[in-house]
């Protein structure tokens, strides 16, 4: 179920505006959608981080402007990283009956066997490209990762996504690879050089051995 969030009217001003708004713990914004007008709206920027700790950006969020309800998206965030503060936000008008295009987070459970034995997961592509209806958008698509071993790939058609979702990738696109760490090559070349020295050495007794005694006579 959507959460809700509520919004206002507001009016289009200077930085200087926009900067007594954010004072006031309010978030400028922008409507768009229905093909009409974009229309400057603000939020509040708790209730706005609740929902996104909560459901994150890809989900659907009723926006309630001056008591007219929207369903809308998150278009886009504009944030000051220093300040870890949301700066502005984009909100696009959806129909719910009708096909969007999202991205969905790809969560690994469990822990690998190549990674219990001295390998390393890599995971390559941690977000989805989806298509799909507002209402069936997936909080999350899940991947258990134990039966992996060194050397084992997981691409986007080993995954298992509900009915009714379209992904966008190819299906030979790699999720994940366990690969030998950094320092099993390491251990590997010891291992040859301790070989190659073993070998010579047997060489060189049998060279030794295969000499004859000068002769005394």
């Amino acid at each position: 179920m959507a959460m809700e969030l509520k919004a206002q009217k507001r009016k289009l001003g200077s930085h200087s505006i926009l900067t007594e708004l954010r004072g006031k713990g309010q978030i400028p914004a922008v409507l768009y959608g229905d093909g009409k007008e974009s229309e400057p709206i603000a939020v509040e920027e708790r209730e706005f981080i609740q929902i996104a700790n909560r459901q994150g950006l890809h989900h659907v969020i009723k926006l309630n402007v001056d008591g007219i309800s929207y369903n809308v998206m998150v278009k886009d965030v504009q944030s000051d990283p220093i300040k870890n503060k949301v700066l502005h936000l984009d909100f696009n008008k959806i129909n719910m009956n009708e096909k969007i295009d999202t991205t969905v987070v790809v969560v690994l459970e469990g822990e690998a066997e190549g990674v219990k034995n001295g390998g390393v997961l890599q995971h390559m592509l941690r977000e989805l490209t989806i298509s799909c209806l507002p209402s069936e958008i997936p909080d999350k698509i899940t991947f258990n990762v134990e039966h992996l071993q060194i050397g084992d790939s997981v691409t986007v058609s080993d995954l298992t996504v509900p009915d009714g979702i379209e992904v966008k990738h190819e299906g030979d696109e790699v999720v994940l690879s366990i690969v030998p760490s950094q320092a099993q090559p390491t251990d590997i070349a010891a291992e040859e050089a301790e070989a190659d020295a073993g070998a010579a050495d047997r060489t060189d007794a049998e060279n030794s051995s295969g000499d004859t005694a000068p002769d005394r006579g």
